[in-house]
């Protein structure tokens, strides 16, 4: 399958799950952002749940709520959709120390994304 983009540039941001708090992947907070697929890699061999999620502060959508993983396993979602500016993807796990890496591939369209780790795109 191909994309093809009228304006920005393609981008993956890294994110390791270290707790078992809600943590953000990507921000939409300059414009619309397409999301491509999202890499997920249990890392310690257990066998936690991750929610992944759409918030705009106010509404959260689940694009998966509680969805098992399996030790040292890994699961691509490439379903794409667009976050709409404002909204923020996020990732939990049920494991109290994380133990997930998230790679999420994705399209700002000028220099509306920004990653986990700051301003990219830009």
């Amino acid at each position: 399958m191909s994309f093809t983009f009228p304006v920005g540039s393609v981008i993956t941001a890294k994110v390791k799950l270290t707790d078992n708090t809600a943590t953000t992947l990507v921000d939409a907070d300059a414009g619309r952002v397409t999301i491509l697929s999202i890499d997920v890699t249990e890392t310690q061999g257990g066998t936690p749940n991750l929610t992944i999620d759409v918030t705009d502060g106010t509404t959260t959508w689940f694009k998966r709520n509680a969805a098992a993983l399996t030790a040292k396993g890994s699961v691509t979602y490439d379903d794409v959709f667009i976050l709409d500016n404002g909204e923020t993807l996020r990732a939990t796990s049920s494991d109290a120390s994380g133990d997930v890496d998230i790679f999420v591939t994705y399209a700002a369209l000028g220099i509306a994304g920004r990653g986990a780790g700051g301003m990219v795109g830009g």
